[in-house]
């Protein structure tokens, strides 16, 4: 077709312009390539498979306000999700709120627009949110994995676009050996997950699969970023209701100031360690007994702590069969293990000649020291002390294998059976080895010593209900001294049995059955009552003689106390669900109560749409699973941490790597081919008719 000789202008011109084209459109679809040197700590990327090549992460921070009065706490979690690529994402987030926090509202904002969530039915809420996401709403979603595990979805983020989401609760504070404690938790410790794979999943994209004994696994294992830094506020306001001895920020820096008895703190942090907060009473002003009110639509409700006795029933405490149990799985490892074996140490070292006790260790499987209990003489615990030293962390968490080994048998005539559970929780079966402790306790208590900087504090605290225990929490080897001494005076016995409540004819109480009640820790009962203007006794056994004290309702100081006794109601149903229960029917009332009370639950989830659409039409939508931070002090298997998404919403996708985000978000690189492609053709077809002329 053309002669040799030099090129005619007009089709040079031509294939510069299509060459300068095709750069743009190579430069348009490629991965952001990123000098990792020059990165902030904050900067969150994923590999490709190119190397050197790198694509923006969705980034997420927190900010969290909590307004503390008398023993309720209202708190405001804000998390922003940042857009710092060039595609609308869906940002997915896994994250961790305290175990008894009934959350109960929801906003998402942009810029200067407030869309206000409402509950429903979960498969409702999930279908209103995935109807809005594909026809380009923006959308926010707010589902119970666990009652301390949540996941939010934003849908239709916009490139270089912030969204905010709002969620708000209450809790009822804790309240242990004279001090107060708030407890916001900021990591997740990774879920060992025990059982064989389903062959249908559930739809979650974490790390493990969903098995026969943990069929959401899927949802509850979310990947995790080495080098990830989500920055978080903790903003508090405290106003105890009487003077305090001292306010302590346990784990992370704080300033705090304060006026009267009115406290303020700010902490600033990207440290993955649970924060708490605690503050001590002035000692001549550690209440005994409080009471807290609150009226909603005609209806009364009330909230009451009331401190046990000071002294125990008995001086000497009987003779007791100690088991020890110690986590020694993988999630232990690193400072998590550490804690444990001192705090073993000690519980061993505080035994007496006529105790009898074993030590049991568990991964993969669950080893006894000893055969049977041994009498706790001088060369059976130098033995445990031995063992104990050597233990080191590996392998898998099967807690059903060391429960089962813990609580077999029983302790001989005349001696309190307890058995101590030093771990840090990090299992998905919870309500599986809920069962086996109610079944297999037969008259021992069962104690849970919470290990490491972000224990599964929902199993610590039910494993301890269920086994008519105590909880501990020890965040730092620095603690473990003092976390330790205050289990060991609890050990010695219950302070206050056969606990009853004596409410006005017709109001409902929860828990519904008062547990034993031990040296430091109060009873606290939240009750809806017919009317305020009655009086309520609290009636016990302590040292052989009758215990009775009483509150009266109509001098109640008021505090947010409905929706905590809403969640109580549920939680008390759902432990009736563990005992065996009619499943269906309690899945049916707890899904009442909360649609009722604007309560997120397992089965009702908060869902808020934007009715105008933002996405435009055509574009893609891909799915960020913004990465958690691992756990201060502790590793995670690589297989958990975070891989590329993959497009959800996909019109055209001209690359697509293994793992990766398709390379482009909208049709454009293909029009600027197929306009490059169309003056190409329009220059050939001009240069044959001028040849062609000239002929």
């Amino acid at each position: 077709m053309f002669k040799n000789g030099p090129m005619n202008p007009l089709f040079s011109a031509a294939v510069t312009a299509l060459l300068v084209l095709l750069a743009t459109v190579a430069l348009a679809t490629a991965p952001v390539r990123v000098d990792l040197e020059r990165l902030g700590s904050g900067e969150l990327l994923f590999a490709t498979q190119q190397s050197g090549v790198y694509v923006p992460a969705t980034k997420v921070s927190t900010t969290v306000d909590a307004d503390i009065a008398g023993v309720v706490a209202r708190v405001r979690v804000r998390q922003s999700f940042r857009n710092d690529g060039d595609d609308w994402v869906e940002a997915v987030y896994v994250f961790p709120l305290p175990e008894n926090a009934a959350v109960d509202s929801l906003k998402l904002i942009v810029g200067e627009r407030v869309i206000v969530g409402e509950v429903q039915p979960r498969e409702q809420a999930r279908q209103t949110y995935e109807t809005a996401k594909s026809e380009g709403h923006r959308a926010g979603l707010v589902e119970q994995e666990r009652p301390n595990m949540f996941t939010t979805s934003i849908a239709n983020i916009a490139p270089g676009q912030t969204i905010t989401v709002e969620i708000g609760y209450s809790q009822v504070l804790r309240y242990d050996g004279g001090r107060f404690s708030w407890r916001f938790p900021l990591a997740i410790t990774p879920r060992y997950i025990p059982g064989e794979p389903l062959p249908r999943q559930s739809g979650g994209r974490g790390f493990a699969p969903d098995t026969d004994q943990v069929p959401d696994a899927s949802r509850i294992t979310p990947r995790y970023d080495a080098d990830a830094k989500n920055p978080v506020t903790l903003r508090v306001r405290l106003n105890a209701g009487f003077p305090l001895q001292e306010v302590v920020s346990r784990y992370h820096p704080a300033r705090v100031s304060h006026e009267g008895n009115e406290y303020r703190l700010e902490v600033r942090t990207t440290t993955a360690h649970d924060f708490e907060l605690d503050w001590q009473p002035q000692v001549s002003r550690v209440p005994a007994a409080a009471a807290f009110s609150e009226d909603v639509a005609g209806d009364h409700y009330a909230l009451i702590l009331l401190m046990p006795p000071t002294r125990g029933a008995t001086k000497e405490p009987p003779p007791r069969e100690l088991i020890f149990v110690i986590d020694t799985s993988g999630s232990m490892n690193g400072t998590s293990i550490e804690q444990a074996k001192q705090a073993l140490t000690l519980a061993l070292e505080r035994l007496r000649p006529h105790d009898r006790f074993n030590v049991i260790e568990f991964n993969d499987e669950a080893h006894a020291l000893f055969s049977q209990p041994a009498p706790a003489d001088r060369a059976t615990v130098l033995m445990a002390e031995r063992f104990v030293k050597r233990l080191r962390a590996n392998g898998g968490t099967e807690m059903a294998k060391a429960l089962r080994l813990a609580l077999a048998g029983g302790a001989p005539e005349g001696y309190l059976r307890q058995v101590v559970f030093i771990t840090d929780g990090s299992v998905g079966n919870e309500a599986a080895l809920f069962r086996i402790i109610k079944e297999r306790l037969h008259g021992a208590n069962l104690f849970t010593v919470g290990i490491g900087s972000a224990p599964n504090s929902y199993f610590m605290r039910k494993a301890a209900e269920f086994g008519h225990g105590t909880y501990t929490y020890i965040g730092d080897v620095g603690e473990v001294g003092e976390k330790m001494q205050a289990l060991f005076v609890k050990l010695e016995g219950p302070v206050l049995t056969d606990v009853r409540l004596v409410l006005p004819a017709g109001s409902e109480a929860y828990p519904a059955t008062v547990p034993n009640l031990y040296r430091g820790e109060p009873v606290v009962v939240s009750a809806k009552v017919p009317t305020l203007n009655s009086v309520v006794a609290i009636r016990g056994r302590s040292g052989g003689h009758e215990w009775v004290r009483s509150l009266d309702l109509a001098k109640a100081a008021h505090g947010e106390i409905a929706i905590v006794w809403v969640r109580a109601k549920v939680e008390e149903l759902e432990d009736e669900m563990v005992r065996g229960g009619d499943a269906a029917k309690l899945e049916k009332e707890i899904t009442r109560l909360a649609l009722a009370h604007h309560l997120i639950t397992d089965y009702t989830s908060l869902v808020a749409v934007d009715k105008t659409p933002a996405r435009p039409a055509g574009s893609e939508l891909h799915q960020d699973r913004v990465p958690l931070q691992v756990p201060a002090g502790q590793s995670v298997d690589p297989a958990m941490l975070k891989r590329q998404p993959k497009a959800l919403v996909g019109t055209l996708a001209l690359d697509y790597d293994a793992y990766g985000y398709p390379t482009t978000a909208t049709a454009a690189p293909l029009k600027l081919l197929l306009g490059a492609a169309a003056m190409l053709l329009a220059a050939l077809l001009l240069l044959s008719g001028r040849r062609r002329e000239a002929a």
